[in-house]
């Protein structure tokens, strides 16, 4: 099942909030992450809405959206729409909480602009859709899931 930008954020903050920095654009990278590494091992995607080229690298446009009231400001509780619970991913998908865990593993440790950076790279999903455009990339242009998966099954490919 594809979950949504905020539910795989929420599971973050759920799981490491009361030992972590959470703000609005570390939860963009930590799920830009998470979804890519996914693809690298699994034909389906994570979440049912791709990142999009923004200028500040990867960003799942409802999360933006959900998230924006924050501003830069710590969130250290799930958010959802009021008066109904924060959606997160169920404890019932342990293979999905398993790969919460290995992400955070991998980049909880790094601060937001680090993460951000990083997605900036040479070569990154962010980066070859941003150049094929000469920087000009229209509002709302999806990263192709085949560009993403392509370039996370070279980081697997890396780790074996």
């Amino acid at each position: 099942m594809a979950y949504t930008p905020l539910a795989l954020a929420n599971t973050f903050v759920s799981r490491y909030g009361p030992r972590c920095h959470f703000d609005h654009m570390k939860l963009q990278k930590l799920d830009f992450y998470a979804y890519g590494w996914w693809l690298a091992y699994n034909d389906r995607p994570l979440l049912a809405e791709q990142p999009q080229v923004w200028r500040h690298g990867p960003v799942f446009s409802s999360l933006y959206t959900a998230l924006r009231p924050f501003g830069s400001a710590a969130i250290v509780r799930p958010v959802g729409a009021p008066h109904s619970d924060p959606p997160m991913i169920p404890d019932s998908d342990t293979a999905v909480l398993d790969w919460v865990d290995w992400i955070w593993s991998r980049y909880g440790h790094l601060n937001a602009l680090q993460l951000s950076d990083m997605t900036h790279e040479v070569g990154t999903p962010w980066q070859l859709e941003a150049q094929a455009r000469n920087y000009r990339v229209p509002n709302r242009h999806p990263i192709p899931d085949g560009t993403t998966q392509r370039y996370f099954k070279g980081l697997a490919a890396d780790l074996s």
